[in-house]
């Protein structure tokens, strides 16, 4: 559903090889990865310098809720910008990779959890589109979105099935 000609901005997350899998860009300047010793928040302010940089393509930041929550004053300048991006934001209520890294091996998880966040209404709030999905037919707000052409971006706050452990990271993890 999304234009061919965009780019794909991927923060660092467990979420991660799901956008770099499944979301095709047109060439090599179509994709942003701030992959670098997994830290995670950098993807929304690489987002933001490819929109600017490339207003031709609608940019599609993905970012995990760990990282969103790093970047969140970034929504604003979204907003304020008057930015057309598409913000996915991939919710597993926790800094996921955490999660499945050190649950197995029985390590408390309380610091790496965190209650579920609205990134919707937070998206709204900075002056953003929200939208939530929890399935497919969810979905039909980006297509609204799409096709109504609003200048403003939109926040998707992807609700993700938490205990769903992306095979790359098991891969990853395995010598760990």
């Amino acid at each position: 559903m999304l234009p061919a000609e965009r780019i794909v901005a991927i923060d660092s997350g467990h979420f991660m090889g799901y956008p770099a899998m499944y979301l095709r860009v047109p060439d090599a300047q179509g994709f942003v990865f701030t992959q670098a010793f997994q830290a995670i928040g950098l993807g929304l302010g690489s987002a933001i310098g490819a929109a600017v940089a490339r207003p031709d393509r609608l940019t599609v930041a993905a970012l995990g809720d760990g990282g969103a929550l790093m970047a969140l004053p970034e929504f604003e300048t979204v907003a304020r910008v008057g930015l057309r991006m598409l913000v996915v934001v991939y919710n597993d209520a926790a800094y996921g990779a955490e999660v499945h890294h050190f649950g197995p091996h029985g390590h408390l998880l309380d610091l790496v959890r965190f209650p579920d966040v609205d990134f919707a209404a937070l998206g709204r709030a900075a002056g953003l589109e929200g939208a939530t999905v929890r399935q497919p037919e969810d979905l039909q707000a980006v297509e609204r979105w799409l096709a109504e052409g609003d200048a403003r971006g939109l926040v998707l706050d992807a609700k993700v099935v938490p205990t769903v452990v992306a095979e790359w990271l098991e891969e990853a993890f395995r010598g760990h």
